[in-house]
């Protein structure tokens, strides 16, 4: 992990994923905001459980009202990513705004790399049990 700037024709990630979650952002709000229709689960129709991703839609209709805990109760994971992604988006607006040095992980080791891994998808499995657990 370092602090580095752009090599020559090296991606700009904060500029290129600043710009996806910024348009991202207002399509959900013109989706939700013009109540457009909301697709069906196909998942929790055929078993009558909530899949992984179920909640995320109120979830963000809940941040959008300020309603913070509704929001964390509906998808907590989902939640936490939102929080993540405005984290990263003022990081990357800074680093544009400011020309500063961009942190890069040039070199993860394949131990790291395994226990992210697998957090990750505990982390995921955890979230499920709980969605199914609360019956969102």
């Amino acid at each position: 992990m370092n602090w580095r700037r752009l090599r020559p024709g090296e991606i700009d990630h904060e500029l290129l994923w600043l710009a996806v979650s910024l348009c991202s952002l207002v399509g959900a709000w013109g989706w939700l905001y013009f109540a457009m229709p909301i697709p069906g689960c196909a998942f929790h129709r055929l078993t009558g459980l909530p899949c992984p991703t179920c909640g995320v839609t109120r979830c963000l209709r809940y941040t959008f009202h300020h309603d913070w805990w509704a929001a964390a109760g509906t998808n907590p994971l989902a939640f936490l990513g939102y929080g993540g992604v405005v984290l990263y988006d003022l990081y990357a607006a800074t680093v544009l705004a400011f020309r500063l040095p961009r942190l890069r992980f040039d070199v993860i080791p394949a131990r790291v790399g395994r226990i992210v891994r697998y957090s990750v998808i505990a982390t995921i499995l955890a979230n499920w049990a709980w969605l199914v657990w609360m019956r969102v």
